[in-house]
Formats: C-alpha cells, sequence, structure tokens
C-alpha cells in the first residue's frame, strides 16, 4: 500500500525562501539596481531633514514597539520552555515538539541575524551623512573603510517578530494562517518601529523576514512540529 505524500506544511520547500534571501541581497546589495533608492525614499517617510518622525529616545515609542514586543517574545519563550519541560499541564496545541521548534526557531533566527551583522559591514541610517551622521552610503557587496560602522543588515531587534513565522508550522492546520499573520504582523512592527527612527533601512527588515523564513521551514523540515504529539 502507498503512503499518502507528505502535506508540503509538513515539510516545506526551501527553494522559495531561498530565492528571497538571494533576491534580497542582490536588489539591495549592489549599484544601480534601484534597491537602494527604494531604501531612501521609504527612509523620507520618516524623516524631514533634520530629524526622525519617531524620536529616538521617545519613551511611548519604545514601550509601543521595542520594549514591550520584546517582553513579549521573552516570556513566550518562558512559556515554550514551561510546556517542552511540563507538556501535560499545557494545552495540547503546544506540546513538547512544538514548543522545541519554535524555542529553536527563536534561538536560530536571533543568533543568525545578530551575529550577521559582524560580517556584512553595514551602517544604519543614523550613522550616514545623508542623515547626520558622518560615513558614506555603501552596499551590501561595495568594499568598505576600515571601521566603517557593522550593526545593521539584517535587522536584529525585528528578528525575535519574525522568528514567530515558525507559528505557521507549529499551530494546528486550522491556524496556521493565524500563525503567519502574528509572525508576519508582530516582525514587521518591530521592524517598521527601527525604521522610524533611523536604526535600520527597509533593506535590513526585508532581510531579517526572509532569513527567518528560510529558518523556520529548514527547522520545520528537521524537527516537525505538525506530526502527532505524545
Amino acid at each position: 500500500m502507498e503512503a499518502l505524500p507528505t502535506p508540503s506544511a509538513e515539510r516545506p520547500s526551501l527553494l522559495w525562501p531561498a530565492l528571497a534571501v538571494a533576491a534580497v541581497a542582490v536588489f539591495f546589495g549592489f549599484p544601480g539596481t534601484g534597491g537602494d533608492r527604494l531604501d531612501h525614499v521609504f527612509q523620507s517617510l520618516f524623516w524631514n531633514g533634520k530629524d526622525w518622525w519617531i524620536p529616538h529616545e521617545a519613551p511611548l515609542g519604545k514601550w509601543l514597539a521595542y520594549d514591550g514586543p520584546k517582553g513579549l517574545v521573552i516570556l513566550f519563550a518562558v512559556y515554550l520552555l514551561f510546556s517542552a519541560i511540563f507538556p501535560a499541564r499545557v494545552p495540547a496545541s503546544f506540546g513538547r515538539r512544538r514548543s522545541l521548534y519554535l524555542l529553536a526557531c527563536f534561538a536560530m533566527v536571533s543568533v543568525v541575524c545578530t551575529q550577521l551583522r559582524t560580517v556584512t559591514h553595514m551602517a544604519t541610517p543614523i550613522d550616514l551623512k545623508l542623515y547626520g551622521g558622518v560615513w558614506d552610503h555603501l552596499l551590501l557587496f561595495q568594499s568598505k573603510p576600515v571601521n566603517y560602522p557593522s550593526h545593521a543588515f539584517p535587522a536584529g531587534h525585528a528578528s525575535g517578530g519574525f522568528a514567530l513565522l515558525g507559528l505557521y508550522w507549529a499551530l494546528p492546520p486550522v491556524r496556521r494562517n493565524l500563525g503567519l499573520a502574528i509572525g508576519l504582523g508582530i516582525g514587521s512592527w518591530m521592524g517598521l518601529y527601527q525604521v522610524a527612527r533611523g536604526e535600520h533601512f527597509l533593506s535590513h527588515t526585508l532581510a531579517t523576514a526572509a532569513l527567518a523564513w528560510l529558518m523556520c521551514a529548514g527547522l520545520a523540515r528537521w524537527i516537525k512540529p505538525g506530526a502527532p504529539q505524545a
């Protein structure tokens, strides 16, 4: 008797997220593709020539889009750890395997996105002369001078939100679109806040989203969070 085909949601393709990562790197990484212009056009929505639309250290903005979401993500991770250790004490929708999968998503996405910034050598908008800084804007695949800033690409803060894309594979099938909306919504909210106060370009956030998609899909193929729970 032939086995039934594995649903695509249980064994996601890595081709499309890998292409998304490559597309972001190429489009925004080389001069002449239009990516540089798109970054600056989008950034201009939040820059009046002297100040950012959201003051850099505005308490309300930090609470709503920085400390608040970050704290919620940490609390959710603590809940996942509890459900992985004591699966009988949590709803069946978060058994040990699903919890471990989501914890792996948080860890891998956050660490990879943070560590990649040390080798991509990209500056944030506030580092650049165009926005009151001291450096020229150089793209991903352009050579950089010594001591050029290297803390921007991909975005680190938004990685915690986009790691929630793993909910698409962790939740039961009827709730997967909700999980996708949560991951995209929270990741975009956290990323947009950083753009609006000059900490990142649009491309930095898109790179984080694409990398999170790739890593969450890859972990889903390995851990299989949608498989029957013990």
